[in-house]
């Protein structure tokens, strides 16, 4: 018969290594408490509690000065003192074992590891058996045939975790039993514990006495058959080793004693757990939740005897403030009933229901993640904290009402902008709506943003389980769908699973919207960035990603052949230089050809070697060697083309909608840190200008027939924003008098008249201008110009000179930033960056980061203020032009030819006037029929 298990946790070992695992991941909560710590903790109780089912669990943690410390004071000696940000998520740590309803054993005057060899003896002797789950290796001495050790190791990203019996302990060290293990401590000593031991036996001469003698007692009383090189250490130093071995000693006896009854798990109030998680913000995306042990019923209690006195009534419950004011009963939102929209009767009644409201949320499911293109399945639609329902029209199997009909019957309730509405991820919807003939006017509040926008987490499961605390998770779309090859359509999902799902996204949606407006409400200068550019913007993102841009397959197909070309000849030079034919993207088969047929010595150009092995051989360390080694350019050359042409050349094609005969690509306005959009699938921002290779993969893009593209860029934006944000009297007179800005910071960095100025000091002014906005080092600037250190210095210190207002403003922002934990635009937007309390790497990373934030930030707002304002302009002068793509700081726009003029004007007049800098807004504007052939209008 089994013997019952217990799972006794070593608190303080998994936490030290749980902290130092995961320290660098910066795992913060939306107010910035550390929590990585806590998360890695978690990961590994969790898992464990997971994997081996055990019926009792116990945590053990040290709680100061031990018996050890009193006989040797150096004990531990020597360890770096405990980081700041230990503390606050041990007491985190402790309040989770706690909700948990684990019991913490302590003992005064011992450590943990004591405690855990108590219980365990204890847990044995009554018919356990036991499972030590730890991260040090030193208690691995109390393995035997009950007791086994759980050695977690969280470095990595993952945690592994080796369970030793006492067959593994014997193959880990050679031959020893579990019961010698004190005594190899004793001889060869303990570094992360100061432990001496015999100085001059190492591990495997201790192991090798060890297995000749079988116990340090005995090979002390027989030195003298000891091999001769080990006789006078022992001789010399047999006191220490003994010493040695009784501070490696877990004393299995400490003054503690094992409840089971209170050790048993799964007796915990499980609301308190979540609610703790909800507070730490770990939950829905983690898994942490699905690893919760089961909650076992407690034995019900006795009722009181009927002659007592009566108890007083109950408090009235917990109110909420409802969404359109007055109070409601709190809800709770996963328990509310969901409607099923399935005829026409029921359609009339949400329409019913939808006029009478004063706003609602929607949200859709659809067959893609591709909002355009995809189609819809089904709509959900909240209009009160008790009222969700789901309206079914796509799915594969179950009564549905027509698309047609709701199209009719919804899509003026949906285009009515006087009618508020609410969503998550809004963009999406309103493209997959779109798609169905719905068109969305009128959005009033979309979480995703505002949650964003707050530091939050994005997720709407994540989100809602966190802030409206819920009591479990909601399901997640794979719970429906699956995963990975077995995942089928949400079409194929019934529609009675589907409905309480959808409807629980329109619920939380509406719910969430109250909570995040009332927390942007504190902030004056986040709120009206929200409402005044974010919320717009999203319309705005919603017609460029419906609008898409055409492209010639044609000309593609031509460049395709171009470009295997010039990769294969390529290729046949890098072979005849390196002597024969390899695989060039094998990193492998290139540390080969490189460092041993070509004998290109690595450590002289400052390569370290990677742990498996051979030198990781990056962009820049090619950079560096086609310098000296013409294989290392043509390389180079040929990972740029093969990568063009696979993420470009190859890609675009496919992703063309076949519906629309057009590429659209999806836009991020959330997805940078510094408030820049992102373009994905494909990503439009990333192909390169400046080269011949990107300008031809850019010829491709074309505008429509009878179109032409206008292009309006922001000039050198950023530094007209320094320039502003600055003061730097010398920067604004440059702009305001238009010089060329960098010609006239050469003439001023190198002392001469500004016509004197050559293109070299131009390039080397703009460097440094550009290398010290992004917070770059003289060493860096070294690299960057490949001139000596001393002159880099020399470089940055005579541009502060010359433009002292540059240097006050990077002071001024790292003493923000350290005082306050974040850094702003001008219009409030805050980055948060903890590290700038840091120290070391850290603290120097974050603070490059943190100077150009607030300059990259404020260009980035200012293109979308400018983006919101063209849109609206386009379409109170009844334009035809539409917007298409936004690349960094260009807008471009599709026009009809006869509309050009117009439309190159209203750019030009509405980007320069988006927002008034103490230096004007320049703005430059070309034409063409496709990306690559534009001139200057």
């Amino acid at each position: 018969m089994a013997r019952p298990l217990l799972v006794l946790v070593d608190g303080h070992a998994l936490a030290y290594r749980a902290f130092f695992a995961l320290r660098e991941s910066g795992l913060r909560s939306s107010r910035g408490e550390p929590t990585y710590a806590v998360f890695g903790f978690a990961q590994i109780l969790l898992t464990a509690l997971a994997d081996y089912r055990p019926e009792y669990a116990a945590v053990a943690f040290d709680v100061g000065r031990t018996f050890r410390d009193d006989l040797y004071a150096d004990y531990k000696a020597g360890r770096a003192e405990t980081p700041e940000e230990f503390y606050p998520q041990f007491e985190r740590i402790t309040q989770l074992v706690r909700a948990l309803s684990i019991p913490i054993y302590t003992a005064e005057g011992y450590e943990a590891d004591d405690v855990i060899g108590t219980l365990a003896c204890q847990a044995t002797a009554q018919g356990l058996d036991v499972i030590i789950l730890t991260g040090d290796s030193d208690v691995l001495q109390l393995v035997n045939e009950h007791v086994r050790v759980a050695l977690a190791n969280p470095y990595g990203g993952k945690t592994s975790v080796t369970l030793y019996d006492v067959e593994q302990v014997r193959k880990r060290y050679d031959g020893l039993e579990p019961a010698q293990l004190a005594d190899l401590r004793g001889l060869k000593g303990d570094a992360s514990d100061n432990i001496p031991g015999v100085r001059g036996i190492g591990e495997k001469g201790a192991i090798a006495l060890l297995k000749q003698f079988g116990s340090l007692d005995h090979l002390l009383s027989h030195i003298s058959d000891a091999p001769k090189r080990y006789q006078n250490l022992l001789n010399e130093q047999a006191d220490t080793a003994r010493f040695s071995r009784q501070l490696a000693t877990i004393v299995t006896d400490a003054p503690v004693q094992l409840d089971l009854a209170a050790a048993r798990l799964g007796v915990y109030d499980r609301a308190a757990v979540m609610a703790l998680l909800q507070e730490l913000e770990f939950g829905v995306s983690s898994n942490l939740i699905k690893k919760l042990p089961p909650v076992v019923q407690a034995p019900a209690l006795a009722e009181l005897p009927a002659d007592l006195p009566a108890a007083p009534p109950a408090a009235g419950g917990p109110t909420q403030l409802s969404l359109f004011g007055g109070e409601a009963p709190a809800t709770n939102p996963s328990a509310t009933a969901t409607r099923i929209v399935r005829d026409s009767a029921a359609l009339a009644d949400l329409v019913a229901r939808l006029r009478a409201a004063p706003a609602f949320a929607f949200d859709t499911e659809c067959t893609s993640l591709q909002a355009v293109g995809s189609d819809l399945v089904g709509i959900s639609i909240a209009t009160t904290p008790d009222d969700a329902c789901y309206l079914p029209v796509g799915h594969e199997v179950g009564e549905q009402v027509p698309l047609a009909e709701v199209v009719a019957a919804l899509g003026p309730l949906f285009a009515d902008p006087h009618k508020p509405k609410f969503a998550h991820n809004a963009k999406f919807d309103a493209e997959v709506l779109a798609g169905a003939g719905i068109h969305v006017a009128g959005l009033a509040f979309d979480t995703m943003i505002a949650a964003a926008m707050l530091g939050k987490r994005q997720g709407l499961k994540d989100l809602a389980f966190y802030e409206l605390k819920l009591p479990e998770p909601p399901t997640t779309i794979e719970d429906l769908i699956g995963r990975g090859s077995k995942q089928i359509s949400f079409a194929a999902v019934p529609i009675e699973q589907a409905a309480p799902y959808a409807a629980a996204d329109a619920l939380h949606t509406l719910l969430l919207t109250e909570t995040l407006r009332s927390q942007l409400a504190a902030d004056a200068a986040l709120r009206d960035l929200y409402y005044r550019v974010e919320l717009p913007l999203i319309d705005v993102l919603t017609d460029m990603e419906l609008a898409g841009i055409l492209l010639d397959h044609e000309y593609l197909r031509e460049l395709g052949k171009r470009f295997a070309h010039r990769i294969n000849e390529l290729a046949e030079r890098i072979y005849a230089q390196a002597g024969g034919p390899f695989n060039i993207n094998s990193g492998p088969q290139l540390n080969e050809v490189l460092f041993e047929r070509m004998g290109i010595d690595p450590r002289a150009h400052g390569l370290s070697k990677l742990k498996s092995g051979g030198y990781s051989i990056t962009a820049e360390v090619l950079e560096e060697l086609s310098q000296l080694y013409p294989i290392a350019a043509d390389i180079l050359t040929y990972r740029q083309l093969t990568k063009l042409k696979s993420t470009y050349i190859d890609a675009l094609p496919e992703l063309v909608n076949p519906r629309t005969g057009r590429i659209h690509t999806s836009y991020n306005q959330i997805g940078a840190a510094t408030g820049r959009l992102s373009s994905n699938n494909p990503n439009l921002q990333n192909i390169p200008v400046r080269t011949e290779e990107g300008r031809e993969i850019r010829r491709a893009f074309v505008a429509a027939p009878g179109h032409r593209f206008v292009a309006a860029d922001y000039s050198q934006i950023e530094l007209r924003v320094l320039a502003h944000i600055s003061g730097d009297e010398n920067l604004i007179a440059a702009f305001q008098q238009g010089l060329d800005i960098h010609a006239a910071t050469a003439s001023r960095l190198f002392g001469v008249a500004p016509d004197q100025v050559d293109k070299n000091q131009r390039r080397v002014a703009k460097t440094v201008v550009f290398g010290v906005i992004y917070g770059i080092s003289a060493f860096g600037l070294a690299q960057r110009l490949g001139i000596e250190r001393d002159l880099a210095r020399q470089l940055i210190d005579n541009l502060f000179a010359q433009f002292p207002g540059i240097r006050r403003y990077i002071d001024q922002t790292r003493e923000f930033g350290r005082q306050h934990g974040y850094v702003q635009t001008l219009f409030g937007r805050r980055r948060v960056m903890e590290d700038l309390r840091a120290s070391g790497a850290r603290r120097a990373a974050a603070e490059r980061e943190a100077i150009n934030a607030p300059i990259q930030g404020t260009a980035a707002d200012i293109m979308k203020i400018a983006m919101v304002n063209v849109h609206r302009a386009l379409r109170e002068r009844g334009l035809r032009t539409r917007l298409l793509l936004q690349v960094h700081d260009e807008l471009i726009a599709e026009a009809p030819e006869e509309e050009v003029p117009a439309a190159a004007q209203l750019l030009r007049e509405v980007m320069s006037s988006a927002y008034q800098l103490v230096v004007p807004l320049g703005v430059n504007l070309e034409t063409g029929p496709n990306w690559e052939e534009m001139a200057a209008v």
